[in-house]
Protein backbone atom coordinates (compact mmCIF):
# COMPACT_ATOMS: atom_id res chain seq x y z
CA UNK A 1 0.00 0.00 0.00
CA UNK A 2 2.72 2.56 0.42
CA UNK A 3 3.41 2.64 -3.49
CA UNK A 4 -0.27 3.76 -3.13
CA UNK A 5 -0.78 7.96 -3.31
CA UNK A 6 -3.56 9.76 -2.18
CA UNK A 7 -4.04 12.72 -3.59
CA UNK A 8 -6.50 15.37 -2.56
CA UNK A 9 -7.64 19.27 -2.99
CA UNK A 10 -5.32 21.96 -1.45
CA UNK A 11 -6.92 23.44 1.81
CA UNK A 12 -6.74 26.73 0.01
CA UNK A 13 -8.90 25.56 -2.82
CA UNK A 14 -11.31 23.97 -0.16
CA UNK A 15 -11.41 26.81 1.40
CA UNK A 16 -12.52 28.67 -1.97
CA UNK A 17 -15.24 25.96 -2.75
CA UNK A 18 -16.67 26.08 0.50
CA UNK A 19 -16.60 29.92 0.58
CA UNK A 20 -18.64 29.99 -3.01
CA UNK A 21 -20.89 27.38 -2.29
CA UNK A 22 -21.79 29.41 0.89
CA UNK A 23 -22.22 33.20 -0.61
CA UNK A 24 -24.12 31.01 -3.71
CA UNK A 25 -26.67 29.54 -1.16
CA UNK A 26 -26.92 32.93 0.67
CA UNK A 27 -27.99 34.86 -2.58
CA UNK A 28 -30.32 31.93 -3.21
CA UNK A 29 -31.96 32.34 0.07
CA UNK A 30 -32.05 36.27 -0.01
CA UNK A 31 -33.66 36.49 -3.62
CA UNK A 32 -36.33 33.73 -2.15
CA UNK A 33 -37.11 36.09 0.90
CA UNK A 34 -37.32 39.26 -0.98
CA UNK A 35 -39.15 38.16 -3.52
CA UNK A 36 -42.01 36.22 -1.63
CA UNK A 37 -42.03 38.85 1.33
CA UNK A 38 -41.62 41.90 -1.16
CA UNK A 39 -44.28 40.20 -3.14
CA UNK A 40 -46.68 39.89 -0.50
CA UNK A 41 -46.02 43.51 1.64
CA UNK A 42 -46.61 45.42 -2.19
CA UNK A 43 -49.67 43.84 -2.71
CA UNK A 44 -53.29 44.84 -1.34
CA UNK A 45 -55.28 42.89 -0.55
CA UNK A 46 -57.47 44.83 2.03
CA UNK A 47 -59.52 48.28 1.80
CA UNK A 48 -58.74 50.81 -0.53
CA UNK A 49 -61.21 53.08 1.28
CA UNK A 50 -61.33 54.26 4.63
CA UNK A 51 -64.66 55.37 5.60
CA UNK A 52 -65.57 58.03 8.34
CA UNK A 53 -69.36 58.46 9.28
CA UNK A 54 -69.04 62.55 10.04
CA UNK A 55 -72.70 62.81 11.98
CA UNK A 56 -75.63 60.55 12.40
CA UNK A 57 -79.37 61.01 12.71
CA UNK A 58 -82.40 58.74 13.53
CA UNK A 59 -85.45 60.31 13.89
CA UNK A 60 -88.05 58.03 15.49
CA UNK A 61 -91.04 60.10 14.69
CA UNK A 62 -90.23 60.44 10.88
CA UNK A 63 -88.67 56.40 11.25
CA UNK A 64 -85.49 57.71 9.09
CA UNK A 65 -81.74 57.24 9.33
CA UNK A 66 -79.50 59.69 7.74
CA UNK A 67 -75.78 59.41 8.13
CA UNK A 68 -72.81 61.40 6.49
CA UNK A 69 -69.86 59.89 5.05
CA UNK A 70 -66.18 60.51 4.15
CA UNK A 71 -64.13 58.81 2.41
CA UNK A 72 -60.40 59.53 3.77
CA UNK A 73 -59.09 56.40 2.02
CA UNK A 74 -57.28 56.32 -1.18
CA UNK A 75 -59.77 54.87 -3.84
CA UNK A 76 -63.48 55.15 -5.07
CA UNK A 77 -65.81 52.67 -2.88
CA UNK A 78 -69.65 51.71 -3.68
CA UNK A 79 -71.67 52.18 -0.52
CA UNK A 80 -73.42 48.56 -0.25
CA UNK A 81 -75.71 48.42 2.79
CA UNK A 82 -75.94 49.34 6.67
CA UNK A 83 -76.16 46.67 9.55
CA UNK A 84 -78.49 48.59 12.31
CA UNK A 85 -78.28 46.58 15.62
CA UNK A 86 -80.79 47.69 18.58
CA UNK A 87 -80.20 47.79 22.27
CA UNK A 88 -81.36 44.09 22.53
CA UNK A 89 -78.73 42.89 19.93
CA UNK A 90 -81.29 42.01 16.90
CA UNK A 91 -79.36 43.66 13.96
CA UNK A 92 -81.01 44.54 10.29
CA UNK A 93 -79.30 44.49 6.93
CA UNK A 94 -80.25 47.32 4.93
CA UNK A 95 -79.54 47.58 1.36
CA UNK A 96 -78.56 50.57 0.06
CA UNK A 97 -79.06 51.88 -4.03
CA UNK A 98 -78.66 55.05 -5.61
CA UNK A 99 -82.18 56.29 -4.26
CA UNK A 100 -80.34 56.29 -0.36
CA UNK A 101 -77.28 58.11 -1.40
CA UNK A 102 -76.83 61.46 -2.27
CA UNK A 103 -73.42 61.67 -3.34
CA UNK A 104 -71.47 64.55 -2.30
CA UNK A 105 -73.74 66.03 -0.05
CA UNK A 106 -71.76 69.83 -0.06
CA UNK A 107 -73.18 70.09 -3.62
CA UNK A 108 -76.37 68.04 -3.52
CA UNK A 109 -74.46 66.32 -6.55
CA UNK A 110 -75.52 63.21 -8.37
CA UNK A 111 -77.18 60.05 -6.60
CA UNK A 112 -74.84 56.91 -7.02
CA UNK A 113 -73.87 54.81 -4.67
CA UNK A 114 -69.92 55.58 -5.41
CA UNK A 115 -67.87 57.71 -3.34
CA UNK A 116 -64.72 58.96 -4.13
CA UNK A 117 -61.76 59.59 -2.26
CA UNK A 118 -62.07 62.88 -0.12
CA UNK A 119 -66.03 63.24 -0.89
CA UNK A 120 -68.61 63.11 1.23
CA UNK A 121 -71.96 61.89 1.10
CA UNK A 122 -75.05 61.90 2.60
CA UNK A 123 -76.87 58.39 3.31
CA UNK A 124 -81.08 58.87 3.63
CA UNK A 125 -82.45 55.93 4.77
CA UNK A 126 -86.61 55.85 5.23
CA UNK A 127 -86.58 52.89 7.57
CA UNK A 128 -90.24 52.70 7.30
CA UNK A 129 -90.18 52.30 3.02
CA UNK A 130 -86.77 49.68 3.73
CA UNK A 131 -89.59 47.46 5.99
CA UNK A 132 -91.61 47.31 3.16
CA UNK A 133 -89.36 45.85 0.66
CA UNK A 134 -86.69 43.59 3.02
CA UNK A 135 -90.56 42.00 4.63
CA UNK A 136 -89.19 42.95 7.99
CA UNK A 137 -90.68 46.06 10.12
CA UNK A 138 -87.57 48.41 11.61
CA UNK A 139 -89.29 51.18 14.17
CA UNK A 140 -87.27 53.35 15.69
CA UNK A 141 -87.85 54.08 19.11
CA UNK A 142 -86.96 57.74 20.75
CA UNK A 143 -84.70 57.08 23.36
CA UNK A 144 -83.08 54.17 22.12
CA UNK A 145 -79.29 53.88 21.24
CA UNK A 146 -78.58 51.86 17.37
CA UNK A 147 -75.57 50.56 16.43
CA UNK A 148 -75.28 51.60 12.58
CA UNK A 149 -72.58 49.90 10.36
CA UNK A 150 -72.00 50.96 6.75
CA UNK A 151 -70.19 48.64 4.63
CA UNK A 152 -68.30 49.24 1.26
CA UNK A 153 -67.94 47.23 -1.73
CA UNK A 154 -64.37 46.28 -0.76
CA UNK A 155 -64.91 45.47 3.01
CA UNK A 156 -64.42 48.90 3.77
CA UNK A 157 -66.20 49.44 7.33
CA UNK A 158 -67.19 52.45 9.38
CA UNK A 159 -69.68 52.69 12.46
CA UNK A 160 -71.35 54.70 15.15
CA UNK A 161 -74.31 54.74 17.72
CA UNK A 162 -77.14 57.37 17.29
CA UNK A 163 -79.92 57.65 19.99
CA UNK A 164 -83.09 57.57 18.39
CA UNK A 165 -85.53 61.50 18.77
CA UNK A 166 -88.60 62.49 18.23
Amino acid sequence: MRGYLRKGISPIIATALLILIAIATGLLIYSFATGWIGGRALSTTGPSAVLVIETADANATGNTLTLYVRNDGGGAVNLTRIYLTNEEGATVLIPLNETNIIDDATTGGNNDSILQPGEVAKVYVNLSEISEEIGREIKLKAGYTYKVVLVASDGSEASIAVRAHK
